[in-house]
């Protein structure tokens, strides 16, 4: 299976981003596509938020749906419902799933509870290419978030940031150990280059169940990387460390698909 990671520069222009985005998939081969947290709009746009966030109905959203028949494209954007949300678009055979963030950062350099409502409960999603589990940037500090993902099904837990360089250090050391807590394959995406006053890192990774370092993409530059992993590592990593059967799963809230 091939993953195709797209660390981009910012231009805060949604039409542009949106052909931008269909250029990147009809131009590589891969089976899961991922662009960064709020990706169709740009991270750092504040209160215009309001006026550009987008509904998962709209036209503009069918347009990436039809070119994601036999293909999985992951983008961040601001959603437009009856609150405003920051959510990811998760694109499949012709349909737009939406996972929305959880934990909303709102320290430092980060306002996101002035903009956005929470989500309530993480996002998982069955495909012909595994089980999907979405997270967005600040989910990945509450390990609850992956745990829940991988007790129900996730094959790959994505991602998708806009993290600043004070935070590198950070994800840099936890991404690792949610892989192998929960032994899956963990792909983050993150943005790259200036945006206003704050500068990206950029580094998207991949790890694999067992926390080898598949792919980096390089610092603070726009990159677009294809990766190839192997499902089959998943039950080697879990037989020789069973986390996941050994979880006291009543810790934890089970449920079905949420999509």
């Amino acid at each position: 299976m091939k993953i195709l990671m797209a660390q981009t520069t910012p231009i805060f222009d949604v039409e542009k981003n949106k052909e931008r985005l269909i250029k990147i998939v009809k131009n590589n081969q891969a089976d899961i596509y991922i662009f960064p947290e709020m990706y169709l709009t740009g991270y750092l746009i504040r209160d215009k938020i309001l006026e550009r966030a987008i509904s998962v109905d709209s036209p503009f959203m069918k347009e990436i749906a039809e070119i994601s028949h036999g293909k999985i494209i992951i983008f961040g954007f601001p959603e437009r419902d009856e609150f405003i949300y920051n959510s990811a678009g998760v694109a499949y055979n012709g349909e737009i799933h939406v996972a929305r963030k959880i934990y909303l950062p709102n320290f430092g350099p980060f306002e996101e509870k002035l903009y956005f409502k929470s989500g309530d409960y993480p996002f998982l999603l069955s495909t012909d290419h595994g089980t999907i589990g979405v997270q967005i940037c600040y989910d990945v500090f509450f390990p609850e978030v992956t745990k829940i993902q991988a007790l129900n099904g996730s094959d790959i837990i994505v991602n998708i940031s806009a993290s600043p360089i004070t935070s590198r250090n950070l994800f840099e050391k936890v991404i690792p150990a949610r892989a192998i807590e929960n032994t899956v394959f963990f792909a983050y995406v993150n943005w790259a280059g200036l945006q206003r006053t704050l500068e990206f890192w950029g580094g998207s990774m991949v790890y694999s169940p067992r926390g080898n370092l598949l792919y980096k993409a390089p610092y603070f530059q726009e990159h677009i990387g294809v990766v190839e992993i192997d499902l089959e590592e998943i039950m080697i990593a879990r037989n020789l460390r069973p986390t996941l059967r050994d979880t006291k799963k009543e810790f934890f809230k089970l449920s079905g698909e949420k999509n």
